[in-house]
């Protein structure tokens, strides 16, 4: 329980993803409970790796990668960190006020699958879209 006077704050992990070919960055957000073994696993899977490619550019076996991703074991932030690098991208941090008013929604996200949450993203931006040519309409 936080300190009387204190105000709760979530921490958010935001992955930069940066392109060789310099195009525009992409950020992922994660929850404390999918720190660890989700980022691993998208990082390497976003870079093209296998489990021990990766664990070859760590200096560590295969299994250690696979524990990792399986959440047996939790690496260090500054692990955390070098196993992003080691994907080729990079691993910034944020703090921000806490606000469960999306608690829901982003639990829903999470449990999807990186080609489910695009697929959600592009029905959300075709939906929107489709709001703004009625408004058009209407104005018209």
């Amino acid at each position: 329980m936080p300190f009387e006077g204190a105000q709760a704050t979530t921490v958010g992990l935001q992955m930069t993803i940066t392109p060789p070919q310099d195009l525009e960055s992409t950020y992922l957000y994660y929850s404390g409970h999918m720190v660890t073994g989700d980022l691993i696993k998208e990082a390497r899977l976003r870079a093209g790796l296998t489990q021990r490619e990766l664990g070859a550019r760590l200096a560590k076996a295969q299994s250690v990668i696979a524990r990792w991703e399986r959440d047996e074991v939790s690496p260090s932030l500054e692990t955390l960190r070098e196993v992003v690098r080691a994907c080729g991208f990079d691993l910034t941090f944020f703090m921000s006020k806490f606000d469960d008013s999306n608690v829901t929604i982003i639990d829903q996200h999470l449990r999807m699958t990186p080609a489910e949450r695009f697929a959600d993203l592009i029905a959300r931006v075709r939906f929107h879209e489709q709001r703004e040519k009625v408004k058009a309409r209407r104005r018209a």
